[in-house]
């Protein structure tokens, strides 16, 4: 993917990778945020058109430079091209395209590949359990595929994957028998001693991943005196490759399934976490309703990694991108790209996160809600497979609200009816807004071993009555960059965007109860100022209890001079 590298200026050293446009500029919304006094709040855009990147100056106050030459209009990128942005420069990396030898040698032929492979004998079994193993997306497909290859491949009756529990073996996957019966001595060889036991009719291989003790075993049976020392050896190595492809599915879902952090204390706040906690706890699709930027997919997965589901996938699918229909059911049309299993298959076992579910067309409506309502996903192999998933979905409005406005397909809204959560916009919680500034804060600052910034007075009452138009995404954006510029410094007023210091011209107009917030804060910190920061003074100005007062000062987040404390 071509991408912007950062020479020179406040983030020299960073690489921004150009998917279909990125823009330059001041303010912290855009996607390469450059903290510079010469750079315009939107200074430039680069996009790709055709196949190839452009830049275009936005009408920035200082213009832009590409290779010491400024911008009139557009300019098309070449590779090794340098752009000047007020103080950084970048130079424009493309993707590296391959250069293939002129020559052949003398003695080369080609053959289709469906002849060279193995169709017989051990090498094919172990060839196919590989391809099915590979394919796995989660722990449990691992070993239900592990036991229907095992069985195919010693031509058995019965074959289980069995792990071990505080209360023994557990049976995790069969096939061929509803249930079977482990010998103990057999049991005990594969699992205390990494061996393989083996009779004429039964065979136990040991599930071991490198570096490891086995944490399960491969039972395979048959009615009559079959297995043979081959059969052994197959077994075995059948074990050790769904030993691996276990252990790395599972390191890879711990990975994914890392804590979700919440952030915030307001009442708005704390109504939506409930209501996702009981979601957690509930098997219903879910339809996450909100303006964008305000965390809608980051409590979508707060709701998987708190659900039974938690050990399973999450798959994620942007349904206004162009490939939706591609990532949803799998295949691919890009040349040079490997197929893509289906969204549908690898959240087997977990949770299917719908972003956008409005963006969906209908051909992919209809395909969508009839796998949904049959649960069955599209196989790499072709056909179709029983799939065990849970659908959440984000929107900008519920969706029989959607639905009824013709902007969702009524079927689909069926197909997703279940639990509503709606997620307040940013104005509405104010009370977080210091509190999500040192979350993001901190974290950028930590990541770069320095101390975070401290936020004056002034600037933090700037931040809490600021309407912030796109949510949490551009306080974190802001956040971040002011950790970055002013780690360990103290973040004056002026020292804040202008759109913060002006207030938002375009914020919509406060509700009743918006407005009776504002004034309550503006009121209790005025009572603790003219009180000199004792808390027993103020409550008494304002004609209210000292604990009512501890829970306002809580609630809307006012900080109270330390010094002055009373």
């Amino acid at each position: 993917m071509p991408a912007l590298l950062l020479l020179s200026g406040p983030s020299a050293g960073r690489r921004y990778e150009v998917a279909t446009e990125v823009t330059i500029g001041r303010s912290p919304s855009c996607e390469i945020p450059i903290d510079d006094d010469k750079v315009s709040r939107r200074h430039a855009r680069v996009f790709v058109r055709a196949g190839q990147v452009w830049l275009r100056d936005l009408e920035s106050r200082n213009g832009t430079l590409v290779n010491g030459q400024r911008v009139e209009g557009e300019a098309c990128l070449l590779p090794g091209d340098r752009i000047q942005v007020g103080e950084t420069v970048a130079i424009y990396e493309p993707v590296a395209p391959a250069a293939p030898a002129q020559t052949e040698p003398l003695d080369a032929s080609h053959v289709p590949i469906a002849e060279v492979l193995p169709h017989v004998g051990p090498a094919a079994a172990l060839f196919s359990a590989g391809v099915a193993l590979l394919g796995a997306t989660s722990e449990a497909m691992v070993l239900r595929r592990l036991v229907e290859e095992a069985l195919h491949a010693l031509n058995a009756d019965r074959a289980a994957a069995l792990l071990s529990g505080q209360e023994g073996l557990l049976t995790a996957a069969v096939s061929g028998a509803p249930s079977v019966e482990v010998p103990r001595a057999m049991a005990s060889m594969a699992l205390e001693l990494k061996e393989v036991a083996s009779s004429s009719t039964a065979l136990c291989a040991p599930l071991v991943a490198s570096g490891g003790r086995p944490f399960g075993l491969l039972y395979v049976g048959c009615n009559e005196p079959r297995f043979s020392a081959m059969d052994v050896g197959l077994a075995a190595a059948l074990g050790r490759m769904g030993g691996e492809a276990y252990a790395a599915r599972r390191s890879r879902a711990e990975e994914e399934q890392a804590a979700v952090e919440q952030v915030g204390t307001s009442r708005p706040f704390r109504r939506t976490l409930e209501q996702a906690r009981r979601a957690a706890t509930n098997s219903a699709p879910v339809v996450i309703s909100g303006e964008p930027g305000t965390g809608r997919s980051l409590l979508a997965r707060y709701i998987h990694v708190h659900s039974s589901r938690a050990l399973g996938p999450l798959v994620a699918v942007d349904c206004l991108q162009p490939s939706a229909e591609e990532l949803l059911f799998g295949g691919t049309r890009a040349l040079g790209q490997p197929p893509r299993s289906s969204a549908l298959l690898r959240a087997d076992g977990g949770t299917l996160l719908l972003q956008h579910v409005e963006g969906l067309s209908g051909a992919v409506i209809e395909r969508l809600t009839r796998m949904l309502a049959r649960k069955m996903a599209p196989a790499r192999q072709g056909g179709e497979e029983p799939v065990d998933l849970r659908v959440i979905a984000t929107a900008s409005a519920p969706a029989q609200l959607l639905a009824a406005k013709g902007e969702l397909d009524m079927a689909l809204a069926m197909a997703l009816s279940g639990l509503e959560i709606e997620v307040p916009p940013l104005r509405e919680r104010r009370a977080d807004v210091l509190a999500l500034f040192d979350h993001f804060s901190r974290r950028s600052a930590g990541e770069a071993r320095k101390p975070p910034p401290v936020l004056s007075p002034g600037a933090q009452r700037l931040l809490t009555e600021y309407a912030w138009p796109q949510n949490i995404r551009e306080l974190r954006l802001l956040s971040e960059r002011l950790a970055r510029v002013y780690a360990g410094g103290e973040v004056h007023a002026l020292r804040l965007p202008p759109e913060i210091q002006e207030g938002s011209v375009a914020a919509k107009p406060r509700s009743l109860q918006q407005m009776v917030e504002h004034l309550e804060r503006e009121a209790i910190t005025e009572a603790l100022q003219a009180a000199g920061g004792r808390k027993i003074r103020a409550a008494e100005r304002l004609g209210i209890s000292r604990p009512t007062l501890d829970k306002k000062i809580e609630e809307y987040s006012i900080q109270v001079d330390r010094s002055r404390r009373g």
